[in-house]
Protein backbone atom coordinates (compact mmCIF):
# COMPACT_ATOMS: atom_id res chain seq x y z
CA UNK A 1 0.00 0.00 0.00
CA UNK A 2 1.12 3.52 -0.70
CA UNK A 3 1.00 6.14 2.00
CA UNK A 4 -1.40 9.02 1.46
CA UNK A 5 0.20 12.46 1.69
CA UNK A 6 -0.82 14.44 4.74
CA UNK A 7 -2.94 17.44 3.90
CA UNK A 8 -2.80 20.73 5.72
CA UNK A 9 -5.82 22.86 6.62
CA UNK A 10 -5.47 24.92 3.41
CA UNK A 11 -5.55 21.83 1.22
CA UNK A 12 -8.55 20.44 3.09
CA UNK A 13 -10.44 23.73 2.66
CA UNK A 14 -9.50 23.78 -1.04
CA UNK A 15 -10.87 20.23 -1.39
CA UNK A 16 -14.11 21.33 0.31
CA UNK A 17 -14.50 24.17 -2.20
CA UNK A 18 -13.90 21.80 -5.09
CA UNK A 19 -16.33 19.24 -3.69
CA UNK A 20 -19.01 21.92 -3.46
CA UNK A 21 -18.51 22.82 -7.13
CA UNK A 22 -18.60 19.15 -8.13
CA UNK A 23 -21.83 18.65 -6.19
CA UNK A 24 -23.43 21.69 -7.85
CA UNK A 25 -22.49 20.42 -11.31
CA UNK A 26 -23.87 16.97 -10.53
CA UNK A 27 -27.11 18.49 -9.22
CA UNK A 28 -27.46 20.71 -12.28
CA UNK A 29 -26.89 17.72 -14.55
CA UNK A 30 -29.66 15.85 -12.76
CA UNK A 31 -32.02 18.82 -13.11
CA UNK A 32 -31.26 19.13 -16.82
CA UNK A 33 -32.08 15.44 -17.31
CA UNK A 34 -35.37 15.77 -15.46
CA UNK A 35 -36.36 18.89 -17.41
CA UNK A 36 -35.44 17.19 -20.68
CA UNK A 37 -37.72 14.25 -19.93
CA UNK A 38 -40.56 16.49 -18.78
CA UNK A 39 -40.44 18.98 -21.64
CA UNK A 40 -39.93 16.33 -24.30
CA UNK A 41 -42.80 14.26 -22.91
CA UNK A 42 -45.08 17.30 -22.88
CA UNK A 43 -44.26 18.17 -26.49
CA UNK A 44 -44.80 14.58 -27.64
CA UNK A 45 -48.14 14.46 -25.79
CA UNK A 46 -49.24 17.66 -27.52
CA UNK A 47 -47.96 16.41 -30.89
CA UNK A 48 -49.85 13.12 -30.71
CA UNK A 49 -53.03 14.84 -29.62
CA UNK A 50 -52.89 17.22 -32.62
CA UNK A 51 -51.35 15.21 -34.48
CA UNK A 52 -48.56 17.50 -35.64
CA UNK A 53 -45.14 16.29 -36.71
CA UNK A 54 -43.83 19.86 -36.38
CA UNK A 55 -44.46 19.85 -32.65
CA UNK A 56 -42.73 16.49 -32.34
CA UNK A 57 -39.78 17.90 -34.33
CA UNK A 58 -39.49 20.67 -31.74
CA UNK A 59 -39.26 17.95 -29.08
CA UNK A 60 -36.33 16.40 -30.97
CA UNK A 61 -34.58 19.77 -31.10
CA UNK A 62 -35.19 20.43 -27.42
CA UNK A 63 -33.93 16.97 -26.42
CA UNK A 64 -30.78 17.55 -28.46
CA UNK A 65 -30.28 20.95 -26.83
CA UNK A 66 -30.69 19.47 -23.37
CA UNK A 67 -28.21 16.74 -24.35
CA UNK A 68 -25.60 19.35 -25.25
CA UNK A 69 -26.28 21.36 -22.09
CA UNK A 70 -25.99 18.29 -19.89
CA UNK A 71 -22.78 17.31 -21.68
CA UNK A 72 -21.32 20.69 -20.79
CA UNK A 73 -22.09 20.26 -17.08
CA UNK A 74 -20.85 16.68 -17.03
CA UNK A 75 -17.61 17.76 -18.73
CA UNK A 76 -17.11 20.53 -16.19
CA UNK A 77 -17.78 18.09 -13.36
CA UNK A 78 -15.14 15.71 -14.71
CA UNK A 79 -12.64 18.57 -15.01
CA UNK A 80 -13.20 19.54 -11.39
CA UNK A 81 -12.86 15.92 -10.30
CA UNK A 82 -9.49 15.84 -12.02
CA UNK A 83 -8.48 19.05 -10.25
CA UNK A 84 -9.71 17.55 -6.96
CA UNK A 85 -7.45 14.52 -7.45
CA UNK A 86 -4.46 16.76 -8.11
CA UNK A 87 -5.09 18.86 -5.01
CA UNK A 88 -5.57 15.74 -2.90
CA UNK A 89 -2.11 14.63 -3.97
CA UNK A 90 -3.21 11.60 -5.97
CA UNK A 91 -1.54 13.02 -9.09
CA UNK A 92 1.93 14.56 -9.20
CA UNK A 93 1.49 18.11 -10.66
CA UNK A 94 1.19 20.73 -7.95
CA UNK A 95 -1.83 23.02 -8.06
CA UNK A 96 -1.58 26.59 -6.69
CA UNK A 97 -3.39 27.08 -3.38
CA UNK A 98 -7.15 27.65 -3.76
CA UNK A 99 -7.00 27.52 -7.55
CA UNK A 100 -10.40 26.81 -9.09
CA UNK A 101 -9.16 26.90 -12.68
CA UNK A 102 -10.21 23.44 -13.81
CA UNK A 103 -9.46 24.26 -17.43
CA UNK A 104 -5.79 24.95 -16.75
CA UNK A 105 -5.08 22.60 -13.86
CA UNK A 106 -7.67 19.86 -14.41
CA UNK A 107 -7.10 17.02 -16.82
CA UNK A 108 -8.21 17.09 -20.45
CA UNK A 109 -11.81 15.94 -20.89
CA UNK A 110 -12.87 15.55 -24.54
CA UNK A 111 -16.35 16.90 -25.31
CA UNK A 112 -17.23 14.00 -27.62
CA UNK A 113 -16.29 11.37 -25.02
CA UNK A 114 -18.63 13.01 -22.53
CA UNK A 115 -21.55 13.53 -24.94
CA UNK A 116 -21.33 9.95 -26.22
CA UNK A 117 -20.71 8.29 -22.85
CA UNK A 118 -22.87 5.33 -21.91
CA UNK A 119 -25.08 7.26 -19.47
CA UNK A 120 -25.67 10.11 -21.91
CA UNK A 121 -26.52 7.74 -24.75
CA UNK A 122 -28.90 5.78 -22.53
CA UNK A 123 -30.76 8.84 -21.34
CA UNK A 124 -30.68 11.26 -24.28
CA UNK A 125 -30.09 8.81 -27.12
CA UNK A 126 -33.25 6.92 -26.21
CA UNK A 127 -35.18 10.18 -25.76
CA UNK A 128 -34.08 11.53 -29.15
CA UNK A 129 -34.81 8.16 -30.81
CA UNK A 130 -38.35 8.06 -29.39
CA UNK A 131 -38.97 11.67 -30.41
CA UNK A 132 -37.62 10.98 -33.91
CA UNK A 133 -39.83 7.89 -34.30
CA UNK A 134 -42.83 10.03 -33.28
CA UNK A 135 -41.91 12.60 -35.94
CA UNK A 136 -41.65 9.87 -38.58
CA UNK A 137 -44.94 8.30 -37.46
CA UNK A 138 -46.81 11.60 -37.58
CA UNK A 139 -45.29 12.82 -40.88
Amino acid sequence: MTAQPSLGPEEVKHLEFLQAVIARHANTSFLVKSWAMTVSGAFIAVATRGPSWKTAAVAVGLATGFWLLDSYYLRQERRFRSLYEKVAGCVSPVVPPFSMDAEQHGGPVPWRAVALSRTMLLSYGVLVAIDTMTVLFLA
